[in-house]
């Protein structure tokens, strides 16, 4: 198997640690402050493990350490000659912006010790400069926030081709008695609905009972409630998606956790399937646990 790998690179303070773990939240293997010298030897290896898709960030830290960009330039250079599957991205903000961001951390240039934080930027430039013009993509975050970092990471990922894994949607019913989920990102109180407790001859079942189906589907507002529940989860899976998320939780509670929120949770997982979500359901309450997979 032909291994896929990015590399990420560029000026300290530009975003490449958030890079990475945008890259890592979507199935790469990631590893940060990897020395030039060693991306031939790093390809051999990933591709002697199968390892489909591989990220690795190589800046000014590690050049200073072990050899220069003009190193890695050519290492790349000679990797793509053979044949393999290289995406490289430079990531780069202007020198007012990378001074800023510095300040307002109050971390450390990694070349601040040699000079003040001005004349590190501006040496630091004229070091990477070897590699920028070199690289595939040149992304400059001067005016991005996370988001929108995020998704022109995600954006040039996806126009090289690389096959990203599904949104990951977790929905779980619970019992208010028992505690809220704290991880949800949606939670939905269906405690307004009909409890089927209260009546014999259900108590004893669950919202995935017929009968209690049955009954619930009588209260005459559950239908335009429902839709309006779907359709929120849905643009939440959508925005998320698009922002760089990989993952949804939503949350369904009751007053017990066995009736009415086990019901509303099983049609929301009805519902949203689809091979572009990963999708699973876990009645907390009553410890029971499944994913499209198994379907």
């Amino acid at each position: 198997m032909s291994s896929s790998i990015v590399i990420v690179t560029g000026m300290s303070g530009a975003g490449k640690s958030s890079a990475i773990d945008v890259l890592e939240d979507f199935g790469f293997f990631c590893m940060d402050n990897v020395p030039p010298t060693m991306i031939e030897q790093l390809v051999g290896m990933i591709n002697e493990h199968s390892v489909e898709k591989s990220a690795f960030v190589m800046d000014i830290r590690t050049a200073k350490k072990f050899g220069g960009m003009d190193k890695l330039r050519k290492s790349l250079l000679a990797l793509k000659d053979r044949g393999v599957n290289i995406l490289s991205i430079f990531l780069d903000a202007d020198d007012d912006v990378l001074y800023y961001r510095y300040q307002k951390t109050r971390r450390a240039h990694p070349l601040q010790e040699e000079q003040e934080l001005e004349k590190a930027i501006q040496k630091e430039r004229s070091i990477m400069n070897q590699l920028k013009d070199h690289c595939d993509y040149i992304l400059n975050t001067s005016t991005m926030d996370m988001k929108e970092m995020k998704e022109a990471i995600i954006s040039i990922i996806r126009n090289r081709g690389y096959k990203l894994p599904p949104m990951k949607v977790e929905i779980e019913s619970f019992s208010y008695n028992q505690g809220i989920p704290h991880d949800a990102n949606l939670i939905f109180d269906v405690r307004f609905l009909p409890n089927p407790y209260y009546h014999e001859n259900l108590t004893e079942l669950t919202g995935m009972d017929r009968e209690v189906q049955e009954y619930l589907e009588t209260f005459p507002g559950l239908e335009k409630y429902f839709q309006a529940v779907l359709n929120l989860c849905k643009m939440t899976i959508e925005g998320f998606a698009g922002s760089g998320r990989n993952s949804v939780k939503i949350a369904v509670g009751c007053t017990g956790g066995r009736h009415r929120s086990v019901y509303i949770a099983e049609r929301l997982y009805e519902a949203l399937k689809s091979p572009d979500l990963k999708l699973s359901i876990d009645h907390r309450e009553q410890k029971k646990h499944r994913n499209n997979s198994e379907i």
